[in-house]
């Protein structure tokens, strides 16, 4: 595809929108599907941009508008189909690896892609690997795939487990891969041990499963803690993070904080990298 500015500002052009320039940072790409945000704009004006992005792309299978945020317990976007299929089930190319994933029924972020790389580095083989949060799986595949560690990948949300199974198998890395539908506060206690590296991909209520996670991960251990804060910028978000688990985490844990992404208005998304004292 494209580089996804000039794909929007052309598609931009063709439906007579060119003065709405807030729309090229709202659009997701998400296999053949595009997910796009346009407020305030009239529906017959919406249907035209999303048919002009069709024309430009020919990659492209749908396109959907998002009517809200990220909402419910699986954490799932509300879809207006604009133009082209209705289906939402896709298969999403990213970093050497491929996923099945249903836009409508699974949360799944394009916009991690750098992140989950990122992660994956820094993994090491033989480390034994606990994801808490794992919708489709791209953490987990990721990090099976570079590392050749194991990994642990519990999901709430039924679907998204078959499709993460699915996920293993295409990118060859169900031999190391334990697939959980569950709460993640139960973890702690289910008989799995305890582990080298856990992952907290939910930034809207990582909070409220720290325990959870500290539960769950070994002396010397490092979390990956993940969540949306309201800051003005880096150093800001950092500050937020770091108040945040005050004193939550065990004497002598070492902290590093970094921004991940905008994800609106005075909004960031944050990581803290816990490493808790051996």
């Amino acid at each position: 595809m494209r580089k996804a500015p000039r794909l929007i500002e052309q598609a931009l052009a063709r439906a007579g929108l060119e003065g709405v320039r807030r729309v090229a940072t709202g659009v997701d790409v998400i296999g053949g599907i595009a997910i796009v945000r346009l407020p305030g704009v009239p529906l017959r004006s919406k249907r035209a941009f999303a048919a002009a992005m069709m024309e430009e792309t020919p990659n492209l299978t749908g396109v959907f508008e998002q009517a809200g945020g990220v909402e419910g317990e699986f954490r799932l976007r509300e879809l207006r189909h604009l133009a082209g299929r209705k289906e939402t089930l896709t298969t999403h190319k990213e970093n050497g690896c491929v996923f099945k994933v249903d836009v409508a029924r699974c949360y799944f972020s394009p916009r991690l892609a750098t992140e989950r790389l990122r992660v994956a580095s820094e993994v090491r083989r033989g480390e034994k690997v606990a994801n808490m949060f794992a919708g489709v799986g791209p953490f987990t595949v990721e990090i099976a795939k570079t590392s050749g560690a194991e990994v642990m990948s519990c999901e709430l949300n039924a679907y998204a487990c078959d499709l993460h199974v699915q996920n293993d198998r295409l990118n060859k890395v169900d031999d190391r891969v334990e697939v959980v539908n569950g709460d993640a506060s139960e973890l702690p206690g289910s008989g799995r041990g305890r582990f080298d590296r856990v992952l907290m991909p939910h930034p809207s209520a990582a909070d409220e499963f720290l325990d959870a996670a500290l539960g769950l991960v070994k002396k010397g251990g490092v979390i990956h803690y993940y969540r949306h804060l309201l800051a003005r910028d880096e150093e800001e978000g950092a500050a937020a993070a770091r108040e945040e688990l005050r004193g939550r985490l065990p004497r002598g844990a070492r902290t590093k904080v970094r921004k991940v992404r905008d994800v609106g208005p005075r909004w960031l998304e944050m990581t803290a990298e816990v490493r808790l004292p051996r």
